[in-house]
């Protein structure tokens, strides 16, 4: 299960909610453990003996059949397609037999829409009171919101996406296995890579081993960036922050090295951050990295529960400046981490947000300079009762290759 359900009828409670409603993509796969195909909702009740439900389109129904796990096993399919059950003449295994009932049940609702399917759970379920709607997978003015209260006089829909977010926090077990996977994943592309390395070869060249040693550990080239990626640049292009798609420049001696982002594992992103210097380095490099290292360390230092996120900030830009970067200036210095990539908190100068145990963090201080180039080391924390737990694997100075 990847949602954390004691904390979402936590958050339940506290808002008096009588369910949530899931409609973005990554919302719906985090209450459902399937991504889904076309417009999809997932209720999910707060009182446990109330089965959570699915609904999607019939063409959809393969993942569903597929993916979705034992305890979310009701789906409520609309639309229209077409897919032959009446001819079989020997016996079906147990994922064929799931299909069949899908489309046996899509039979029932194809001519519904999805709101109104949704609007007779509300009925069938029997809620009254408030029905929390995750408002970011809808579109601007859609009338799902006011529509499921003017059509069910005992409950009152209201906007719940940042309940979501609030939930999304603090990650379950099988969050966590599938982010640490991503990046063990991306770890060993970036060493694949770097154990290539020769004089002339290119960003390209590069990111080709990095990717396809990706794909071979079971990994998925595709992260919160989108089509801006791999981020990975040589030399002066490493100011270009976050979308420094590779190009056909030739490495040469004295270089600096960096990617930033990483693979996705079964939805989950990895983001992590690296830099080398191809031969000796420039004592500017040596400094500035030695300044921005010490940043993040006194980051990941202060880490455990009920710090503010806003006392990390401040200890990292201060420790930079102090370290070597006297001009240094940065909006923010970590993250939480998550199924869509940023979670709250954002590790900035007015976040008041304290941590929790169970969040996943990643910590930063990043420095672009046009003309020279840019330095970054990102590391992902598990915050623990009692502090912090590395996830990736952390380098305590700047690799020479």
């Amino acid at each position: 299960m990847l949602v954390n359900r004691a904390r979402a009828e936590e958050k339940m409670d506290k808002y008096d909610l009588e369910a949530l409603v899931a409609t973005s993509p990554a919302n719906v796969f985090y209450f459902s453990d399937c991504y889904p195909y076309g417009k999809c909702y997932a209720l999910l009740p707060r009182d446990k003996n109330i089965k959570p439900v699915l609904i999607a389109p019939i063409s959809g129904s393969t993942p569903i059949v597929l993916m979705s796990p034992p305890w979310f096993d009701d789906a409520r399919y609309y639309g229209e397609f077409y897919i032959y059950t009446q001819f079989i003449d020997h016996p079906v295994d147990a994922s064929e037999e799931r299909l069949v009932k899908a489309v046996e049940n899509g039979e029932y609702t194809k001519q519904l829409a999805p709101e109104k399917i949704l609007s007779d759970l509300i009925r069938e379920k029997g809620f009254e009171g408030k029905i929390g709607i995750d408002e970011s997978g809808l579109k601007y003015e859609d009338p799902l919101i006011r529509d499921l209260t003017t059509s069910n006089s005992n409950v009152e829909a209201v906007p719940a996406n940042q309940v979501i977010r609030e939930i999304r926090m603090v990650k379950t077990g099988e969050e966590i296995k599938r982010i640490e996977k991503a990046i063990k994943i991306t770890q060993n592309a970036w060493e694949k890579s770097l154990n290539n390395i020769e004089e002339g070869i290119t960003e390209t060249e590069f990111a080709e081993i990095f990717q396809q040693t990706i794909l071979k550990k079971g990994g998925h080239n595709f992260t919160y960036l989108g089509r801006y990626w791999p981020p990975i640049a040589f030399g002066r292009r490493t100011a270009f922050s976050d979308i420094a798609q590779p190009t056909n420049y030739q490495l040469k001696k004295g270089d600096m090295i960096r990617f930033d982002g990483g693979c996705t594992y079964q939805g989950y992103p990895c983001d992590m951050a690296r830099v080398a210097s191809y031969g000796k380095p420039s004592e500017k490099l040596q400094s500035y990295w030695k300044a921005i290292y010490a940043g993040e360390q006194a980051a990941i230092e202060l880490v455990k529960p009920g710090v503010k996120a806003s006392e990390i900030f401040e200890a990292a830009v201060k420790t930079v400046k102090e370290a070597g970067i006297k001009h240094y200036r940065r909006h923010h210095t970590g993250h939480g981490w998550g199924i869509e990539g940023y979670d709250p908190p954002t590790v900035g100068p007015e976040t008041e947000i304290k941590l929790e145990a169970g969040m996943v963090m990643c910590f930063e201080t990043p420095y672009y300079e046009v003309g020279w180039g840019g330095i970054l080391h990102e590391d992902v924390i598990l915050v623990t009762d009692d502090g912090y737990k590395y996830i990736t694997e952390p380098e305590s100075s700047l690799r020479i290759i």
